[in-house]
């Protein structure tokens, strides 16, 4: 039996923003290749993958979720043998899904063999647009530099160390932690830290593409709610009640958000908190994120 931690809401039913468009450079630094994608909801960032050769198939491409996940219906045309059932948990929330392995998974000219993958429904997801077949999660995406351009609607992966040489930018840390019995640091991956205006200490916040808005676990030590709330649904399907904090600027080293929202739960739940860190922060909020997994830093350029 494996456990997996699942991130349990995929977005919030909020107001999206049009970004207009800007007509700048449309190809990766250091002419890496790049891999166009669409957008559902404004922000949902849909991408074609190859598994073992074949495809395309549309998955999320989602940094807040650890484990790549594949649909039922995907698993079943693949002929996916799962190896062990898996507990997927998440604030309030325990359901069963199980493991199995592909030979090859490959997003534009990028491959990592032996992949293990989640099967576990899409529900949620798929009632949006029911051409997404999985969730491409972060133990995919741990093996490349990446660049996110939303400005442009490209994805530009590498492991060459290119990219990391052209990006310009003050590097701003990932956060580690000691997790081997060796005592050696690893990345706790895509996790900055920032203040927030209302003078608490410093939050750890998860960049992740695959929500809408900024979201804190823990609002014991912050001021009161803003008084918007708004209804929201995840990967469990249960809508939950979510209320607005009074805007915050968000200060990342020497980035600074002017006014940023957070959200929260409304009736938080006994296991809503997050040890490994305090939210999420959208990746949306920024016209592009460079993560270099590789130097375990990021590059962030606010819109």
């Amino acid at each position: 039996l494996k456990m997996s931690t699942f991130k349990w809401f995929a977005s919030l039913v909020l107001a999206a923003t049009v970004v207009p468009t800007l007509t700048a450079e449309t190809h990766c630094p250091g002419n890496v290749a790049s891999l166009p994608f669409r957008l559902v909801n404004r922000y949902q960032i849909v991408l074609p993958v190859f598994i073992n050769h074949a495809g395309p198939y549309d998955f999320l491409l989602d940094t807040g979720t650890d484990t790549t996940i594949v649909g039922p219906s995907l698993a079943a045309e693949l002929h996916l043998r799962t190896q062990g059932s898996a507990v997927i948990s998440g604030a309030g929330f325990h359901e069963s899904g199980s493991f199995a392995q592909l030979d090859l998974l490959q997003a534009g000219s990028h491959t990592v063999a032996s992949q293990d993958v989640l099967v576990y429904g899409l529900m949620n997801l798929q009632s949006v647009d029911g051409r997404i077949r999985g969730i491409l999660g972060e133990d995919f995406l741990e093996h490349f530099d990446m660049l996110i351009d939303n400005a442009h609607n490209l994805l530009c992966l590498d492991d060459s160390g290119v990219m990391r040489a052209e990006v310009k930018g003050p590097h701003i840390a990932l956060l580690l932690r000691v997790q081997t019995p060796d005592g050696a640091s690893l990345p706790m991956l895509l996790v900055i830290s920032a203040r927030l205006s209302d003078g608490t200490p410093p939050v750890r916040l998860k960049l992740d593409s695959g929500t809408n808005a900024p979201f804190l676990y823990n609002t014991s030590g912050h001021i009161s709610f803003g008084g918007g709330s708004v209804v929201g649904s995840g990967a469990d399907g249960d809508e939950k009640v979510f209320s607005a904090l009074p805007p915050q600027d968000v200060k990342i080293g020497p980035v600074r958000l002017a006014s940023v929202t957070f959200m929260t739960l409304a009736y938080p739940l006994k296991d809503s908190g997050r040890k490994e860190f305090d939210g999420l922060l959208s990746m949306d909020l920024f016209r592009r994120v460079f993560i270099s997994h590789a130097g375990h830093f990021t590059v962030l350029e606010p819109r």
